[in-house]
């Protein structure tokens, strides 16, 4: 176990990430959340300085969802950048979720149980940060796609965010041959209805 005590910025931006890390093992080995204890041993650190660095498991899980987040993110805005194809860009938007295994089971947690089970200002925090993101994608979606305005393009992400976690929320129950043809065409259904109003 590690007993030392981060002093610098930078040790403590690893022991951060180092807890967040265990967490994530554990997380993709049982797919479900184990007890603060549990990613303590993990992480090879004492109980109570997790806490000194989350305030609870919820919190280490939805830091570690904005982390896979981020990538999502990165990978819409890089797509958006560079190409004026629909295809390429509904395509982008179901890569990383369909290819990460932590993603769409981390997200479809995040409001019945990590938003809950997190203090309010590291909640507001996710949330806005969210909504800044979407923002961006919105407003790259309306350079390279002038025929939506911003507020459509807004809609649009929002809505194709809600499908694409329903519809993986809906395959657990019933397992679907094909998941990534059946997504695909659900969200292709969807953007022809914005792009032809």
């Amino acid at each position: 176990m590690t007993t030392s005590r981060a002093k610098t910025l930078e040790e403590k931006q690893l022991k951060h990430q180092a807890i967040i890390d265990a967490a994530a093992l554990l997380f993709q080995e049982t797919m479900t959340l184990p007890t603060v204890a549990t990613i303590a041993q993990r992480s090879e650190q004492a109980k109570g300085t997790v806490y000194l660095y989350f305030s609870s498991k919820e919190t280490i899980y939805l830091l570690l969802l904005k982390q896979h987040y981020q990538v999502w993110f990165d990978q819409l805005q890089q797509t958006l950048a560079t190409t004026q194809s629909l295809a390429e860009l509904l395509n982008c938007f179901v890569k990383y979720p369909l290819e990460d295994d932590l993603f769409f089971p981390l997200a479809s947690l995040a409001c019945s149980t990590l938003e809950p089970g997190c203090d309010e200002k590291i909640r507001d925090e996710y949330y806005q940060w969210i909504n800044d993101n979407f923002t961006q994608l919105s407003e790259k979606m309306t350079a390279q796609f002038p025929m939506l305005n911003q507020q459509q393009a807004l809609s649009l992400f929002s809505d194709s965010h809600a499908q694409i976690l329903g519809l993986w929320q809906q395959r657990q129950r019933h397992i679907d041959g094909n998941f990534e043809a059946s997504i695909k065409a659900a969200l292709a259904r969807l953007w022809k209805g914005y792009f032809t109003k």
